[in-house]
């Protein structure tokens, strides 16, 4: 936070008029100060104001009727085969809210993980947002976690936007539309509890067990989960990145392993392609969640599309030495081969720098049958040559070992 000085300090010749005005700065700056307090929370008030206006009118929206047969829908699509047969609200949570368990450092013992202690730091933190943002500085906020305006791996800004505001949103968009087409009242409202639900217990899984104070929840929360709502409640922006981008949902296939109670392969990822111009079968791609990877896709005569990718990716987070209330970033490499029809995803082979994860395949369900059914199925290997598999079903999470 800046400091003026008053300008009595120029005037040092006149006490008089030297100590009024040192005075004056005084005041100056501590009606400075209480602006200043009251800017942060009245920001905060003011975007739960937004917020649940826009969420009103999702709410009363075409969207939100119970009238799949009159309703076109952005992100729902035929759930029969690949990833989207897995678009279910225990999915979404169990991928969203484990995410941070691929990373080497986080617990994954989600039986016996102390989520009340957790939980406690988290909403700690949640409850005195404007004392905390004072305390890290209100400009040092907004360039960090805010505004894109560092660009090295303690830009926490960028997984702000793509994975908080557009998947998070996206996520809740696609949720809206899967409780509307089971003739659920309210679609919206379920879908905002169902995500939230998901992105808090990420707080609390972030977290990792230790006290302490973070700004990082108060950016995730306020400003983009709960922006993320906000702006898909728009349906140009819904139709923008469902239509014109082709958002679609590549998470993972999250297994609880019978040896340990550990929870494995659980994470939220994106993708979105833009077409080559001229080209009606090469098109861009970009993979995101915890990563950022770049490449290109290519339509078959099937109309399935293989993609490579390529690029970086979250190794592990820590606090700042010189500031913990912040947590930064190291990255690593990473790659993938992907397999989609229609935008749904059907097998994927991922190469990264994360000795728990240096290769995971997934295949999603529908791509082969055993008997009468057809589950997903998943493989890690790690650095030390540890192999983990399991199988997955369409309601949210499978077993491994």
């Amino acid at each position: 936070m800046s400091h003026f000085p008053g300008r009595g300090a120029l005037c040092q010749g006149d006490d008089v008029r030297g100590s009024a005005e040192r005075s004056a700065g005084s005041d100056g700056r501590e009606l400075l100060s209480v602006f200043r307090r009251g800017r942060i929370a009245g920001l905060l008030v003011l975007w739960k104001i937004i917020f649940s206006a826009s969420i009103m009118h999702f709410a009363t929206s075409g969207v939100m009727l119970a009238n799949p047969d009159s309703l076109r829908y952005v992100f729902h699509r035929n759930p029969g085969i690949g990833s989207h047969a897995q678009i279910h609200p225990l999915s979404v949570i169990l991928n969203m809210g484990y995410d941070i368990t691929q990373l080497d450092r986080y617990r994954k013992d989600i039986l016996t993980y102390p989520y009340a202690p957790a939980a406690s730091t988290v909403f700690g933190n949640l409850v005195r947002p404007a004392s905390l943002v004072r305390e890290y500085g209100f400009w040092r906020f907004l360039r960090h976690e805010v505004l894109p305006l560092e660009f090295n791996t303690g830009a926490s800004w960028w997984p702000n936007y793509q994975l908080h505001l557009i998947g998070g949103g996206a996520s809740w968009a696609r949720l809206a539309e899967w409780f509307d087409a089971r003739g659920v009242s309210a679609p919206g409202w379920w879908a905002a509890g169902t995500v939230m639900a998901g992105h808090l217990l990420n707080e609390v899984m972030e977290n990792n067990a230790v006290k302490g104070r973070l700004i990082d929840p108060i950016a995730d929360i306020y400003l983009f989960d709960l922006g993320g709502i906000a702006l898909f409640s728009s349906e140009d922006v819904r139709r923008f990145f469902g239509e014109s981008l082709h958002l679609a949902d590549w998470s993972l296939q999250p297994a609880l392993l019978l040896s340990n109670g550990h929870v494995h392969n659980a994470g939220q990822y994106f993708s979105v392609r833009l077409g080559i111009p001229g080209s009606e079968r090469w098109s861009l791609l970009y993979v995101f969640g915890l990563n950022g990877l770049l490449g290109a896709s290519v339509r078959l005569d099937n109309g399935d599309a293989i993609s490579l990718a390529a690029g970086l990716r979250t190794k592990q987070l820590h606090a700042e030495t010189e500031n913990p209330l912040r947590v930064t970033a190291d990255l690593t490499w990473s790659g993938g081969l992907y397999w989609d029809r229609e935008g749904s995803l059907l097998a994927s082979f991922v190469l990264s720098g994360i000795s728990s994860n240096l290769l995971t395949a997934n295949v999603y369900p529908g791509v082969f049958r055993i008997g009468g059914i057809s589950p997903g199925c998943f493989i890690t290997v790690t650095t030390e040559g540890r192999i983990f598999a399991g199988i997955n079903s369409t309601w949210g999470i499978g077993a491994g070992w």
